[in-house]
């Protein structure tokens, strides 16, 4: 496994997703809680360590909802299934925020600050996203060596694939991967982690994710497409 011991700096922070994930859609808070979101992302400057790791396996398509990577089959669903038909690689993902900020989190919840709380959460939601834009884009790089490219990534709990494959997925990854433990529930600790897949191949590309297709409501994905439709 590849894997990056990363600072805070060496991952670039979108406030707008930061803004969607505590509900503001469009829009951007008022004066005040700006402030206060500008206090917690310098706190997690100063404590956050993120962590981020691939794996490359030669896989295939089963049927409609079954990959098989290695010895291991998985039912990732007809929707992602669609997205990674035309794959002749596949990587194999996870990033974190790091036991620091969970540590910090579990704090803050202690101290019974819900408001801090509420933008801590949402701001260590926005760490383990974007280190999971730092790690796809190595696999992109990596893929680019062999003049290949990745698909969107797609993770365990979205578009269709059961959380509970969690298990499969992480069997193909180093135990404890960037410090990721898998509990009983396929639930993953430090919470702020993020595990999945890319497609790679000569004929796949990044596409818009095809929120109309997926009745899944609270899906990030979803809130960053009506974010767009909203500014046409």
């Amino acid at each position: 496994m590849i894997e990056f011991q990363l600072q805070l700096s060496d991952l670039e922070i979108n406030y707008d997703d930061i803004y969607l994930n505590l509900g503001y859609g469009g829009t951007v808070p008022d004066e005040h809680i700006d402030q206060m979101l500008e206090s917690a992302i310098n706190k997690a400057y100063d404590i956050c360590r993120p962590r981020a790791g691939f794996v490359l396996c030669i896989g295939k398509l089963l049927d409609r909802h079954t990959i098989q990577l290695a010895n291991i089959s998985m039912k990732i669903g007809q929707i992602i299934n669609g997205y990674l038909e035309q794959s002749t690689q596949f990587g194999l993902f996870v990033a974190t925020a790091g036991k620091e900020y969970d540590d910090y989190l579990h704090e803050i919840k202690l101290s019974g600050d819900i408001m801090s709380e509420f933008l801590a959460d949402a701001v260590g939601s926005e760490i383990a996203e974007a280190a999971v834009r730092f790690v796809t884009q190595k696999i992109a790089d990596e893929a680019a060596l062999s003049d290949l490219y990745i698909t969107n990534s797609y993770s365990p709990g979205y578009c269709g694939w059961h959380v509970r494959e969690q298990k499969q997925l992480f069997s193909l990854l180093p135990a404890e991967p960037c410090g990721i433990k898998l509990n009983d529930s396929c639930l993953m600790h430090p919470v702020k982690s993020v595990s999945g897949m890319v497609g790679i191949g000569s004929e796949v590309r990044i596409l818009p994710y095809s929120c109309n297709i997926c009745g899944l409501s609270t899906c990030y994905k979803r809130k960053q497409t009506s974010k767009t439709n909203e500014h046409k």
